[in-house]
């Protein structure tokens, strides 16, 4: 049977000192359920002459998602100060998962040299909702019976999927007709490219008032879905049902140049701490990670030449006619 287990406050303790400087880092929980959310606290104590850097927001906490982020204001006690950052952090996959060290650059008075400062790896176990069912008592199993007559089974199920059939084709027939078309489909113009759709994009949003109305989060929700858009169109994969780290994974199954992955993770990771913890970036950023959304596209699309024996045609040659010269274009990956 499955019990739950009581745990109010757990807190691996980590501290390094080095002179005038220690750092800690603790969690209120080690073991928690599929969706929990885990308190994360990143602590440093320093003399008031020393300073620190604190981690970016985009900090790496390995197969958790940020939900929140806190950094609080320094706080005087005696000759110390103490300078406190809270992450909220979640996940969604069943395991034990690790929060990767965090790195702290402090100098010293006098010393322009920046040394580095780690917190410990924290270990998580995450646990299943759906509780084991190999100590239960099962079901007897229902008596043996003589064979049944199918036949007429076969005969009404074929009655009834050729009835449906017949509805379905109506229904198509019905819809084609008020459509103003055809009964069979005609040849259509070849899909457009999934980079043209995504540069074409972000030039409308680009153009568009979101940042001047004040409207931020809005504006990196569209940007985020972009991008994912045009990874689904370029590499096969349904990038806008999946989270920032399972996107990462599922690229990396698929063989992805790393190079392209790193680039996708930041600008993902960019977009989702405005879109969940209530990052507010600085005017220049909107800029910079526009920016890098275009270049995301440019160094990931797929080009394409028409063969030397077509060129002379006064016809355009289809997208099947055309011959990948980037790189090879991703096969659809299996869900």
């Amino acid at each position: 049977m499955y019990l739950p287990l009581l745990v109010l406050t757990i807190s691996p303790l980590f501290a390094l000192q080095n002179g005038d400087i220690s750092i800690d880092s603790r969690v209120d929980k080690s073991v928690i359920t599929i969706g929990d959310l885990v308190h994360y606290t990143v602590e440093v104590k320093r003399a008031r002459e020393i300073e620190v850097t604190m981690p970016e927001l985009g900090a790496n906490l390995g197969a958790f998602e940020l939900r929140d982020y806190g950094l609080h204001d320094p706080v005087t006690e005696g000759e110390m100060v103490i300078e406190r950052v809270d992450y909220t952090i979640s996940t969604f996959d069943v395991g034990e998962f690790k929060i990767p060290a965090l790195s702290f650059f402090y100098t010293l008075p006098g010393d322009s040299t920046r040394k580095e400062l780690k917190t410990q790896e924290i270990s998580i176990v995450v646990e299943s909702l759906k509780p084991s069912e190999a100590g239960d008592i099962r079901d007897i199993k229902q008596p043996l019976s003589f064979p049944r007559d199918y036949r007429k089974y076969i005969i009404w199920g074929s009655v009834a999927f050729a009835f449906l059939l017949l509805m379905l084709v109506s229904i198509y027939i019905w819809r084609r007709q008020k459509a103003g078309k055809g009964i069979l489909p005609q040849k259509v113009e070849p899909p457009r490219p999934a980079h043209d759709i995504a540069l074409e994009a972000l030039s409308r949003l680009k153009a568009s008032s979101l940042l001047t109305d004040g409207k931020i989060k809005q504006y990196y929700i569209e940007l985020s879905e972009i991008i994912r858009r045009y990874i689904e169109g370029r590499y096969f994969i349904i990038a806008l049902e999946m989270t920032t780290f399972e996107l990462v994974e599922e690229l990396r199954m698929a063989e992805i140049e790393e190079e392209n992955i790193v680039m996708i993770h930041d600008f993902l990771n960019r977009c989702d701490l405005v879109k969940f913890a209530k990052y507010k970036p600085q005017a220049e950023q909107h800029t910079e990670t526009l920016d890098s959304a275009f270049a995301l596209v440019e160094q990931t699309k797929v080009l394409y030449e028409i063969p030397l024996e077509d060129q002379s045609s006064s016809e355009i040659a289809t997208t099947s006619e055309l011959t990948p010269i980037a790189e090879k274009v991703q096969e659809p990956t299996e869900k």
